[in-house]
C-alpha cells in the first residue's frame, strides 16, 4: 500500500473514530466541522472522504457493526440452527455499550439512517433466521426485519445487564423448543 493510501486510510479511520466520540458527547446532530476538528483534520479532508453528512453517518454505522458482522460469520460452523441463531442474536450482536449508544443515536437521527441501521442488522441476522426457520425453530412469518427490530429494542436498554435480560426474554419468545417441531415440518404461522 502506498504512503498516500495509508494516509487516506488513517484519515478515514480518524474521522470515523472522531465522529463516534462526537456523537457520544454532543449527539447525532454534531457538525461536520466539529468532527473534522476533533480528528485533527481540515474540513476539506472530511468532505473528500464523506461529501455529505449522511455519507459520514452511514460509514460510522458500518464501522460500528463491522466487528459484529465478522463475529457472526462463526455461526456457519454451528451445526444446530437454533444455536446458530442464538449465537448471532445473543452473542455476536452484542457491541460494547458505548458503541451501542452511538449506533442508536445515529440510527434515530433520521429516517434514512434508521433504515440504514435496520439494513445492516438485517444483513447480520438474515442467514441464521432463514436457517432456523427451515428447521422449524422460528415461525415462518418472522422476517429478518422483525429479528433486527428485536435486536434494536434490546439495544435501548439502559445497562448491559438489562440488555442481556431483554435478549433472553426475546429469545424465549422467538425460538421454539425442538420438541415442538421437526426439521422439514416448520411451525405453522399463527
Amino acid at each position: 500500500m502506498s504512503a498516500v493510501r495509508r494516509d487516506q486510510a488513517r484519515n478515514r479511520e480518524g474521522l470515523l473514530a472522531a465522529t463516534v466520540e462526537a456523537v457520544l458527547e454532543e449527539g447525532a446532530g454534531v457538525s461536520m466541522e466539529a468532527v473534522a476538528r476533533r480528528a485533527g483534520l481540515g474540513p476539506s479532508t472530511l468532505y473528500r472522504h464523506f461529501p455529505a453528512r449522511e455519507d459520514l453517518m452511514e460509514a460510522v454505522l458500518g464501522a460500528l457493526i463491522a466487528p459484529v458482522v465478522a463475529e457472526s460469520a462463526r455461526a456457519d460452523s454451528i451445526e444446530d440452527p437454533a444455536e446458530a441463531f442464538r449465537f448471532v442474536f445473543a452473542d455476536s450482536c452484542v457491541m460494547p455499550e458505548t458503541e451501542v449508544r452511538a449506533f442508536s443515536r445515529i440510527a434515530v437521527s433520521s429516517p434514512s439512517l434508521g433504515a440504514c441501521a435496520q439494513r445492516l442488522i438485517e444483513g447480520v441476522v438474515a442467514p441464521v433466521t432463514r436457517r432456523a426457520q427451515a428447521a422449524g425453530r422460528i415461525h415462518r412469518d418472522l422476517t429478518p426485519a422483525d429479528i433486527a427490530l428485536c435486536i434494536r429494542m434490546a439495544d435501548v436498554a439502559e445497562s448491559a445487564e438489562q440488555r442481556r435480560t431483554a435478549v433472553d426474554v426475546l429469545l424465549r419468545g422467538i425460538l421454539r423448543p425442538a420438541s415442538e417441531t421437526t426439521a422439514g415440518n416448520p411451525l405453522p404461522t399463527d
